[in-house]
């Protein structure tokens, strides 16, 4: 990379991240008068479904967690994840719901710095601090979502992954149940390489199957009752009210009229499926290298579940690090891609709005240019591994 490509690169992040610290300067003043920011949200959002969700456990009712609204005057949007989630939020139900998000929230950035210094960066507190300044991560904070945590997860499974421990890895791994549709990756790459991820595959089920059955002895009728909600999950993902939300890939065209749920299960279907296969091509072209297999499943994810929104993207960080210190060679394609893919979550929503305004139909280009930027990354990586690899030696010829 020469001088004159860093000082463009550090150009244009230091544009992006003064976007998003006017974003998180508008967004407190909004909020510090009565918890409501400019779009009408009350501050965190979807931290009050897990709010509600374990205040209804913690009183015995914990069915009642998927009725929506919730009874008893609580608020937040539905609560979709399994019955076991809400018991980690119990700790919380002690402090009102905007205090108790403020505490996630600060949980939130530490478990972020944390998985930095789990994927082995070394300025990693420089690293936290820029990533605040990111439009997922804002969003992520924001809402009070469960994404950096999921990093954390998946960062911490990486360290043990790279120490040849691999049962902790999928055992810390596990815990990921709670979002299922972000393992749909490791799925994929583990089965395809059983003999050798047999190990995490046996720590992942241990510790994801033991969720799911003590919640099952624990709260069966409350495993009836997300089972029901589960049946109509595709019904809600539809383009919400902010294009900020919905950069999934059946969301490529977008209108007013509402998404049909067939149409969504079917093309993410085929979508997880595609891209699965991609995957196991992929770790076998890297002859099994473990970041450049660990960056795939974790973009496969992003790429085949039905419904990401914008704070998922920041888990994106994760093949971001593994890339940039892996290759170290291809520093400029990475940091270029990364950029891409930083602008698409500042631009892309006004691009949306003014097409559905003046076309009343939009074409979202976010998970196109997700999709292109895998792709061009994989490219690149493969590329480099064959690269890596020394010459066949020939004898000459007598």
């Amino acid at each position: 990379m020469t001088e004159r490509q860093r000082i463009a690169i550090v150009g244009a992040l230091a544009v992006a991240g003064a976007i998003v610290l006017v974003l998180w300067v508008q967004w407190i003043i909004a909020v510090v008068p009565d918890g409501i920011d400019q779009s009408g949200t009350p501050v965190g959002w979807d931290f009050r479904a897990f709010h509600s969700a374990a205040t209804l456990m913690s009183q015995g009712a914990a069915s009642a967690m998927y009725e929506w609204p919730f009874p008893g005057g609580l608020s937040g949007p539905p609560f979709v994840n399994p019955p076991f989630m809400a018991f980690f939020f119990l700790p919380f139900v002690a402090l009102d719901v905007v205090p108790a998000w403020g505490v996630w929230a600060v949980l939130s950035v530490a478990a972020m710095a944390v998985g930095f210094r789990a994927l082995g960066m070394p300025s990693w507190p420089t690293a936290t601090v820029a990533a605040l300044l990111t439009l997922p991560v804002f969003f992520v904070l924001r809402l009070g979502q469960t994404s950096l945590v999921v990093f954390l997860l998946m960062s911490l499974s990486y360290a043990a992954l790279s120490r040849g421990r691999l049962k902790v890895g999928g055992a810390v791994l596990g815990f990921v149940v709670f979002k299922p549709q972000l393992l749909v990756g490791f799925v994929f790459w583990w089965l395809s390489r059983w003999r050798r991820m047999r190990p995490a595959i046996v720590g992942g089920f241990a510790i994801g199957g033991t969720l799911i059955a003590l919640s099952l002895v624990l709260f069966p009728d409350a495993w009836v009752r997300f089972v029901e909600v589960a049946r109509t999950l595709p019904s809600l993902y539809v383009f919400g009210d902010s294009p900020y939300y919905e950069f999934a890939m059946w969301n490529v065209v977008v209108s007013d009229l509402a998404a049909d749920p067939g149409f969504i299960s079917g093309l993410s279907l085929v979508l997880t499926l595609v891209a699965g296969a991609a995957l196991v091509w992929f770790v076998r072209r890297v002859q099994d290298d473990l970041a450049l297999a660990f960056s795939g499943a974790v973009a496969v994810a992003l790429i085949g579940a039905a419904h990401i929104v914008v704070h998922d993207w920041a888990l994106l960080l994760i093949p971001g690090v593994l890339l940039w210190y892996r290759l170290p060679g291809q520093r400029l394609a990475w940091a270029s891609l990364g950029l891409a893919l930083l602008y698409t979550t500042l631009l892309s929503p006004f691009f949306v709005l003014y097409q559905l305004e003046a076309f009343d139909v939009a074409l979202n280009v976010a998970p196109i240019v997700m999709l292109v930027c895998t792709v061009i990354a994989a490219r690149i990586a493969v590329r480099e591994v064959e690269r890596e690899q020394p010459e066949p030696v020939h004898l000459a010829s007598s």
